[in-house]
């Protein structure tokens, strides 16, 4: 039986399309924090507390780091309520990638429609659907989708503004990349940097960069992160050192072996994680034969594509969530290939997507949840609702910086808003307080209670001044 036409309507691809960007929603209310998320929710809840929207701080220390998507965060919690900042934190992804999803529609449009009236909406679709993106990313509370989302926009408005020589596609392609900047690092530069060489030399635009009007808004949108380490960041630090010790991790301490593992292995990891349209692709490529055309459009993504994949593949530590940014190129790759099929075979991918788009309903709602949080040695908020019943309304402190011991801090801290939140202890022996560790620490106190969580130790300790205090 045929449930789908040979060539999909126009209302089927904006069902389904709709479909996959509301499914984004579903881990949202039922996922525990998840890695880093605690982290992000701390970063967040401390800058609305000190009320201070340019330094964000972890635990009471102010970091160097790109403030700009803890504001959403923000707006979102205090419209919900800071107790569902964990929805808040993934809210602000969702939304990344719905916008993100329109931007490589928008794209798609643009360079596909002579094959497909419909391209646009089969791009954002084949986003939607990539494995990455509609199972982890695109939804995780992380600032990885926001990032993609400014990064993809500017390189699309970049190649718009390269082929048709337009000024306002110039300058909204800087801000978009000002805007990913003031999200995570100045990587956004040369991933940005990478992409516009490619794309003036497959244009033949060289003459833009004796342009005076491209050449000084380039130069002023390149001096932000200057501005930014001039007039906002704190004296004495530095906004750009974690991202280069992290550049720099993922090239040193590792030997042959880890290099030439990780050159073989990158580029199947990140072709297994655009599934299902990559994969199909390539098991009609490799098992069938079939002969794909490269075109203009086409070459220039593959190159785009290769030069910022690049940097990450010659490495040996870098991980698959460095290339979240470049999923939307490879979504409009994906949706070029496609529209090369024949009818039965474009219908078979199609019904891979719309088979992806339902599994996502089951993977929210059960099998991620089992993975992450419904096992006792998996749930956080139950040993966070604990250190609350025994710790009361005393001052509480603490010495985990590990995800798990984040995520808990970041549960407590919005459960009790009467109170400042949860900081680092720095020996004073003249406080009485109870205090987190990540490992055992006798020298902070009296033991109160062990807990195994994620892998992880927790230990709570009380703290007393007195020469025999008694746990109140």
């Amino acid at each position: 039986m045929n449930y789908l036409p040979l060539h999909p309507s126009l209302r089927l691809y904006q069902t389904l399309t709709l479909l996959a960007a509301l499914l984004m929603l579903l881990p949202l209310p039922i996922m525990q924090y998840v890695g880093e998320e605690g982290l992000m929710a701390v970063k967040s809840y401390e800058m609305f507390v000190r009320n201070d929207w340019l330094h964000p701080s972890i635990l009471g220390m102010v970091w160097p780091h790109s403030p700009l998507w803890h504001w959403p965060v923000i707006i979102i919690s205090k419209i919900i309520g800071w107790e569902h900042v964990d929805i808040a934190v993934r809210l602000v992804s969702v939304i990344a990638t719905w916008l993100t999803a329109l931007a490589a529609g928008l794209m798609g449009q643009w360079l596909f429609c002579r094959s497909n009236p419909h391209a646009g909406w089969l791009t954002a679709l084949v986003y939607l659907s990539l494995g990455e993106v509609a199972f982890w990313y695109g939804w995780l509370g992380y600032v990885d989708a926001t990032f993609g989302l400014f990064i993809f926009s500017a390189i699309a408005a970049l190649w718009r503004a390269l082929a048709d020589e337009h000024t306002g596609w110039f300058i909204l392609s800087l801000l978009l990349i000002s805007l990913a900047f003031m999200t995570k690092n100045i990587t956004a530069y040369a991933l940005f940097g990478a992409a516009g060489l490619v794309l003036i030399w497959r244009l033949q635009r060289w003459n833009l960069l004796k342009n005076p009007v491209f050449l000084i808004s380039g130069i002023l949108a390149l001096s932000v992160p200057l501005l930014w380490q001039s007039f906002i960041v704190p004296a004495g630090a530095n906004t750009a050192t974690t991202t280069i010790n992290d550049v720099l991790r993922n090239y040193t301490g590792y030997g042959a072996i880890a290099f030439i593992s990780h050159w073989l292995s990158f580029p199947f990891v990140f072709l297994f994680r655009a599934l299902p349209v990559s994969l199909f692709l390539a098991w009609l490529w490799v098992r069938r034969k079939h002969q794909f055309q490269r075109n203009e459009t086409l070459t220039t993504l593959s190159l785009v594509l290769l030069i910022c994949f690049l940097p990450f593949w010659i490495s040996a530590g870098a991980t698959p969530r460095y290339l979240v940014p470049l999923y939307g190129l490879v979504a409009l790759l994906l949706t070029g290939l496609l529209l090369q099929l024949d009818s039965v075979r474009f219908r078979q991918g199609f019904l891979l997507i719309a088979l992806l788009v339902i599994l996502k309903i089951p993977y929210s709602l059960a099998v991620l949840p089992y993975i992450k949080d419904w096992r006792p040695e998996r749930d956080v908020k139950v040993v966070s609702e604990e250190i609350l019943r025994l710790t009361e309304n005393a001052p509480l402190y603490t010495q985990n910086d590990v995800a798990t011991g984040l995520a808990i801090t970041a549960y407590i801290d919005v459960w009790r808003q009467q109170r400042p939140p949860v900081t680092w202890w720095s020996d004073n022996s003249k406080i009485t307080a109870y205090i987190l560790a990540e490992v055992p620490t006798p020298s902070l106190g009296q033991l109160i209670k062990k807990w195994s969580l994620r892998g992880d130790h927790i230990y709570l300790y009380y703290h007393t001044s007195a020469p025999s205090g008694t746990i109140k």
